[in-house]
């Protein structure tokens, strides 16, 4: 029969019935049944539209399914996915089975009562219903499951309890994603918990009144579905144990093995075996956790921090090979060690309350060193360590540390040996072939012992923080339960008994940032401060301490110093050390020597500030002066180089003064080197003595420095007169005068013979820098200035004026008047250009030589471009040969041949005058023309 005259059937059927009839089908797991078969997709499919065409909506399909059918027939293609949608797509109405809808149904179908038992069960509801929170909720970060909402609920649940159904349908699904059941086709919905509930029921169905259903009882209704692996362990432990209670709590462990949301805690797991009302349930909690013990024990279990998991055979496995990994005691120590300092402790230095001071300290674990050993010391002590708490006590005294004894914790150090026997398995099996299950087991151990750590480190903390502290066989008292404040208020302890000394600084600090502006106070501005009179306490011990070192002949460095009061009863930091020194320094107690050579203040903070340097800067007491010449040499250095204040510590006052008369000879001899100023070596005289006071030792400047008088008589007579005289404005008018006769050297031969003298006469002058002389040097200068200016302007005046007058004659001659117009302008340029080049001029050599260029060359010529450029008139206009231009000459380049001497009479006058005109004649005949 095919699908179509299968619903025509069914329409003829209906037909016959009353016209409100209805037919239904019911497909029971009509997923499971389908697959991945498209062709029965399709068939459903066309089985559901021929029904509702035909029947116009009389004929209905009700299917059952499974929700996830990727669960049921494995990962589906795109192209079943998109088929499958279809299929749901005809079925307009969907209805889920909630784990809410079964416990309802659970209730109406399974657990109904009789009125007796109901009767019963109002009673213990009334009884009990005030525990049921204590009894039943979940704690330790585990999921929130409803309890029993009210009577009602009780009694209708009544012997489950509420909490087990969503619980179960969470286990068996984490179940069936872990592959443990038989086969894909069984049920993990909501329906199959049906059945094992019924069968639950069935099991505990004569039990006295009271008693309850405990969550491993679930297991039987699954325990057939399961692969056999998976449950071997449960068997084994059926046939080997004699606790029943340990073999409930393993098939209790095994079904929420795969439910993240719930934590497998002694508390928790004491509510899944809870089955009876009014047993002791601290009693129960207490068999839990023994059974537990004895279930890790035998590796049916294992136990991260405070939590229990089921393991599987490949788990038992593994376990049971990391458990059988060997360390030694040293790495339990070494690890221990790593967490007290690296994640409880977290520091080296703690600070002192009182100063703020960070002190440093070691780290002891049970008598043995661990890192770089200090002064003072934290000792931890572990429950494994074989002396009791007054032996602790007793070993403690004399030593300078902190015993931190902690409370004896039974799981911590057998967790802390299965951290790293996990740790080397895990690390030693990645070297080798493993297979897919052993990989993933391996993946979850290494993720569970970072949590395992994690939560060591914070039960290590919490040990901390309630720890004994001793010191010194006397216990010390802190009300702090945080780990790092109770070890700090036993340091502090630790940091008064140790360091009496510490004191001293009067609970001030100091940083290396300080140590310059101590070491040299006069510059720094700190003469007033309040920190110099705090230094003075722990500065005289500093003091005392290396006068008695000096006293016995012992050589003091900075490095003795910092060793000693680093060091007990002091334990003063090293910048503070540091700034004592500079203090010292800067008050004129001390002096510091490197390689020999005292140091300046300047100098000091750069020394101590590098540790490298500390075991040869040489400490010593200064040395005492005679004070008459300390005085003698400040007042002569404030004098001399014109000073407000001089240093007022002798040694300081030295070197500043020495580095002075360095400086001021240096300056003198730069001034009389290559110097332009005669008088300036008036200087060797002061030179000569500054160099007998230069390159001297500091103490020289003190004690034998006697040239005081003659090097001030020097300053006021000659160092500055001429420094005031090379710095002021009395050099301009020196290097002016100067300046002018190098100028006008060529002018002063047409001036009157002595015309410079006075001016030459006050440059030579060795006192020229003295008195009224650059007055008097200045007068001079103007006047030689104003004599030649009034030279230059009478040469510039008869040169002009001669050569305007030629501009007339030119501008009036025939030339002129028949040139063109381009050559006359050109010509009158040129003659304004020579006139303005003689109006500039500053020789007076060079103008009368411009005067005789233009009578002689310049004026011709121009006589010559105004000839050549005549503008064509009449017959000239239309003659086709220009005539050619005569050259002109000056009569000034003329001269009359064999005429020599001197003209004494008429006839000496006419045989000149016969030569002149025989040459004149001459050059009219080679064809040029005379300008006169």
């Amino acid at each position: 029969m095919s699908i179509e005259d299968f619903a025509d059937e069914v329409k003829v059927w209906l037909d016959k019935q009353e016209l409100d009839f209805r037919l239904n089908f019911y497909v029971d797991e009509a997923g499971q049944f389908i697959g991945s078969n498209t062709h029965l997709m399709l068939n459903l499919q066309t089985i559901a539209e021929s029904l509702h065409t035909r029947c116009q909506g009389r004929a209905w399909v009700f299917v059952t399914s499974q929700e996830d059918m990727d669960k049921i027939v494995g990962d589906r293609t795109k192209q079943q996915g998109n088929d499958f949608s279809k299929i749901q797509a005809r079925f307009k109405t969907r209805v889920k089975l909630t784990s809410a809808d079964v416990e309802e149904v659970i209730r109406k179908r399974l657990l109904e009562k009789s009125e007796a038992g109901e009767a019963a069960l109002h009673a213990i509801y009334a009884e009990q219903h005030a525990n049921f929170k204590t009894l039943f909720d979940f704690v330790d970060g585990a999921k929130t499951y409803r309890n029993y909402a009210d009577e009602a609920h009780f009694v209708g649940t009544y012997p489950f309890v509420s909490y087990q159904f969503p619980l179960f349908q969470a286990a068996i699904e984490g179940i069936s994603d872990h592959n443990v059941f038989e086969g894909r086709n069984s049920s993990v919905g909501e329906r199959s918990m049906l059945g094992v509930v019924q069968q639950v029921a069935k099991d505990i169905g004569d039990v006295e009144l009271g008693r309850l259903a405990r969550f491993d009882h679930m297991f039987a209704g699954i325990r057939a579905s399961l692969k056999s692996a998976a449950q071997r362990s449960i068997d084994v432990a059926e046939r080997n144990l004699d606790n029943e209670l340990a073999v409930r709590l393993l098939k209790a462990l095994f079904l929420v093995k795969y439910v993240e949301s719930f934590q497998a805690t002694p508390r928790n797991l004491t509510v899944l075996v809870y089955d009876r009302f009014g047993l002791d349930l601290p009693a129960l909690s207490k068999q839990v956790l023994e059974a537990l013990t004895m279930l890790e024990s035998q590796t049916y279990v294992q136990r991260n921090g405070n939590t229990y998991e089921y393991l599987t055979n490949e788990e038992q496995v593994i376990e049971e090979e990391i458990k059988n990994v060997e360390i030694d005691a040293s790495e339990i120590s070494s690890r221990l060690f790593k967490i007290l300092s690296g994640e409880v402790i977290k520091t080296s230095k703690l600070r002192y309350a009182k100063n703020g001071q960070d002190i440093a300290f070691g780290y002891k674990l049970d008598d043995q060193v661990y890192g770089q050993q200090r002064e003072l010391a934290v000792h931890f002590i572990t429950p494994e360590y074989p002396y009791g708490p007054e032996e602790i006590r007793m070993h403690s005294a004399g030593k300078d540390e902190l015993r931190v004894i902690l409370e004896p914790d039974e799981r911590a150090l057998p967790d802390l040996r299965l951290l790293i026997k996990t740790e080397k398995y895990t690390k030693r099996k990645q070297t080798t072939s493993l297979s897919a299950i052993q990989e993933q087991i391996l993946r979850s151990k290494a993720t569970r012992n970072v949590e395992r750590e994690r939560e060591l480190v914070e039960r290590v903390r919490r040990a901390v923080g309630k720890a004994t502290l001793v010191i010194n066989a006397a216990d010390v008292t802190s009300t702090s339960q945080d780990a790092i404040t109770r070890v700090t208020d036993g340091f502090q302890d630790l940091i008064n008994r140790t360091y009496t000394q510490l004191r001293l600084l009067g609970g001030s600090t100091y940083s290396e940032q300080q140590v310059a502006a101590f070491a040299n106070p006069d510059q720094s501005g700190m003469i007033d401060d309040p920190s110099l009179s705090k230094l003075a306490v722990p500065g005289d011990e500093v003091l005392s301490f290396v006068l008695q070192r000096d006293r016995l002949g012992e050589q003091v460095t900075v490095k003795t110093i910092v060793d000693a009061f680093q060091a007990k009863p002091y334990g003063w930091d090293l910048a503070s050390i540091e700034v004592v020194i500079a203090w010292l320094v800067g008050t004129s107690k001390l002096t510091l020597t490197v390689d020999g050579n005292a140091l300046k203040r300047t100098e000091v903070a750069a020394v101590l500030r590098n540790t490298q340097k500390h075991s040869h800067a040489v400490v010593a007491p200064q040395k005492v002066f005679d004070e008459r010449k300390v005085v003698a040499f400040r007042k002569f250095c404030t004098e001399f180089f014109d000073e407000a204040t001089a240093p007022k510590d002798p040694l300081e006052l030295a070197r500043h003064g020495s580095d002075k008369l360095r400086g001021k000879l240096d300056e003198l001899n730069a001034r009389v080197t290559g110097s332009k100023y005669p008088f300036v070596e008036q200087l060797a005289a002061p030179i000569a003595l500054l160099e007998q006071t230069v390159g001297k030792p500091d103490e020289w400047y003190l004690t034998e420095f006697g040239l005081g008088d003659e090097l001030l008589d020097a300053k006021e007579s000659l160092i500055d007169p001429i420094q005031s005289f090379l710095n002021g404005g009395q050099r301009a008018i020196y290097d002016e005068a100067v300046g002018l006769l190098a100028a006008s050297a060529n002018n002063l031969g047409y001036l009157p013979a002595g015309s410079d003298a006075e001016v030459k006469q006050l440059l030579d002058d060795p006192n020229a820098y003295r008195g009224n002389r650059m007055t008097q040097l200045k007068q001079a200068a103007g006047a030689l200035g104003k004599q030649i200016e009034e030279a230059l302007a009478t040469k510039r005046a008869v040169v002009v004026e001669a050569i305007e007058g030629r501009k007339t004659e030119v501008l009036g001659s025939a030339y002129y008047g028949n040139a063109t117009e381009e050559a006359q302008e050109r010509v009158v340029r040129t003659i304004n250009q020579i006139i303005a080049r003689v109006g500039s001029e500053k020789q007076i050599a060079l103008i009368r030589e411009q005067g005789n260029s233009f009578e002689e060359a310049i004026y011709p010529s121009l006589l010559d471009q105004l000839s050549s450029s005549t503008r064509p008139t009449g017959d000239d206009a239309t003659d086709p040969e220009p005539k050619p231009v005569k050259q002109t000459v000056s009569v000034k380049t003329i001269t009359a041949p064999g005429v020599h001497g001197v003209l004494e009479s008429p006839e000496d006058v006419d045989r000149y005058l016969e030569a002149l005109r025989g040459v004149l004649l001459s050059t009219l005949n080679d064809g040029k023309r005379i300008a006169l």
